[in-house]
């Protein structure tokens, strides 16, 4: 569902136009176009922006985001904005595609929150809403090859994005975030501790925390950097071949199965869990498992049912905030009518049901 436009293009035009002049002091006569587009959901308020100046006599233009954090409909505990952009700066030479940064701002004043600024890379994203398993999207569109390609893609940026070195980027700084701590045992700490912000819980929610905290995988002596949101949904293709790794505002140190399991679960969310056949073509969990353990040299099989029911939980809190911001801002009248939150409760039921 959609979240209602939250502000004036004018004054919005007029603010990033004063921003990004002080951030290109060689340019002169700078235009911006800024478009507040509709239906791009929760999380952080996104703007488009085609800036064009002239620079030493030379026209030059940037296709640029802005990430602006949530004021009203903020479904995490806290803005992760600013390490998200550390994190984009750090990977900026690293074999993981990432958008160039133009910079940060933790000033609410120009925007009414602090804001990111980065540029708009071209490319094409397998969309959750619609599933892309339904017919008719562009993976669907695809020859079976071509959906193995996607699918194997992502999996090879998870692999690209857990050796990286996460001392030699400066990223140690991550495992103490007040928002994404580092290691199993803080991020179940994190979310049982704003539980009331997700929703209070429910009792398949208190089951999965129970069966989490009772069968706890060892950690990692060095734990890797983890994208966190690890989906197809969150990887921008040009083709087959990932062009732009995006969204990292769950960005987290720890082992990398946790990201190998969100990969996993929200793919089944976005098919058993909407009552959507998988589309022909895309490998499965075994083979994905496999491919995983020959890219990374390691067996992560298993704790991997551990890694699916941590996946499903924060999954499953995150679905119910969304309920619940929707109900609060007057979109719907009752959390169980959205079908997002009712699906992922639904598949963290089967999923630990299947486990006992």
């Amino acid at each position: 569902m959609p979240v209602p436009q939250q502000r004036d293009p004018d004054l919005t035009r007029e603010r990033l136009t004063a921003w990004l002049s002080a951030r290109l002091p060689g340019a002169t006569d700078l235009r911006t176009r800024v478009e507040v587009p509709e239906g791009l959901g929760f999380s952080n308020e996104t703007l488009l922006v085609d800036a064009a100046w002239e620079e030493n006599g030379t026209a030059r233009a940037r296709r640029l985001v802005v990430r602006v954090a949530p004021t009203r409909y903020q479904v995490l505990p806290g803005s992760r904005l600013a390490e998200e952009y550390r994190v984009l700066s750090a990977l900026r030479d690293t074999d993981v595609p990432v958008p160039g940064v133009l910079g940060f701002e933790p000033d609410p004043g120009p925007l009414g929150a602090a804001f990111l600024v980065m540029d708009r890379v071209s490319g094409w994203v397998p969309p959750d809403l619609p599933s892309y398993h339904r017919p008719g999207g562009p993976l669907a569109a695809l020859a079976g090859p071509e959906r193995a390609a996607v699918w194997w893609a992502g999996v090879e940026v998870l692999h690209r994005v857990h050796r990286l070195d996460v001392t030699g980027l400066g990223l140690d700084g991550l495992r103490d975030s007040p928002h994404g701590p580092g290691g199993l045992t803080r991020q179940l700490d994190h979310y049982e501790t704003h539980l009331d912000h997700f929703g209070g819980g429910t009792p398949v929610t208190a089951d999965a925390l129970r069966l989490l905290r009772d069968g706890l995988p060892p950690e990692p002596a060095a734990p890797s950097l983890l994208w966190g949101d690890a989906r197809l949904g969150n990887l921008l293709l040009d083709g087959v071949a990932p062009a732009a790794v995006l969204d990292w505002e769950m960005v987290f140190l720890g082992p990398g199965e946790a990201d190998l399991a969100w990969y996993l679960y929200f793919d089944r969310h976005l098919s058993e869990g909407v009552g959507v056949p998988r589309l022909p073509g895309l490998p499965g969990r075994a083979e994905t498992v496999h491919r995983y353990e020959e890219l990374s040299g390691r067996s992560v099989a298993h704790h991997l049912d551990w890694f699916e029911v941590f996946a499903g939980f924060r999954f499953a809190l995150i679905a119910a905030r969304v309920g619940r911001l929707l109900v609060e801002h007057g979109l719907v009248a009752d959390a169980a009518d959205v079908p997002l939150a009712r699906n992922a409760e639904r598949l963290l039921a089967r999923t630990l049901t299947a486990l006992s």
